[in-house]
């Protein structure tokens, strides 16, 4: 009787604990320029098995696509992100050592689709996949480069939606038929 008693009072303690769902890494950072850049910078100081646990979390959901890109074009971008996965194993980080430094850009949704600010620094894929874009969105595109260089490793489109950050690579290979 004394060890039912234990057993329904530990149960009774552990139904009363909160509940704690998992937060991934990523989500710590707000979705702003600010964020983007610490996430970017915790990234670079990262060792590789924590890079590549930080990519598998930044990989976007059909959700997402489907939320970023109108009609079946989320669908389209969502596979391609899966097989790129798959095929490519893509983990974000600097390709050489002494890549320490990072360069940061952000352009909305309207200034892709007009070619305008910061978007000029993005692939030119950008500006013909803008129209299909949900409006209203902020995309960022970074590069890790040696100290005083500007060539480096490349990547976008890293996105807040959905309360997460997610890294699309290279959506517009779905619209210039490279998928």
């Amino acid at each position: 009787m004394f060890f039912l008693r234990s057993l329904f009072f530990a149960l009774l303690i552990l139904c009363c604990l909160p509940v704690h769902t998992q937060v991934n890494f990523t989500d710590r950072y707000p979705g702003t320029v600010q964020g983007a850049r610490q996430l970017l910078n915790y990234i670079l100081e990262s060792d590789f098995e924590e890079r590549r646990v930080i990519t598998r979390e930044l990989r976007p959901t059909l959700e997402d696509c489907e939320y970023i890109f109108e009609g079946s074009l989320g669908k389209k971008v969502y596979r391609y992100q899966r097989k790129l996965d798959r095929q490519a194993g893509i983990v974000i980080q600097p390709l050489l050592k002494s890549q320490t430094d990072l360069l940061l850009w952000h352009a909305t949704t309207s200034e892709l689709l007009e070619y305008s600010g910061e978007a000029k620094n993005f692939p030119g894929g950008y500006h013909e996949l803008a129209q299909y874009m949900s409006p209203g969105l902020t995309f960022y595109r970074f590069k890790f480069i040696q100290p005083g260089r500007y060539l480096g490793s490349a990547y976008d489109m890293l996105i807040f939606v959905n309360g997460h950050w997610r890294i699309i690579h290279r959506p517009w290979a779905v619209m210039v038929g490279q998928y």
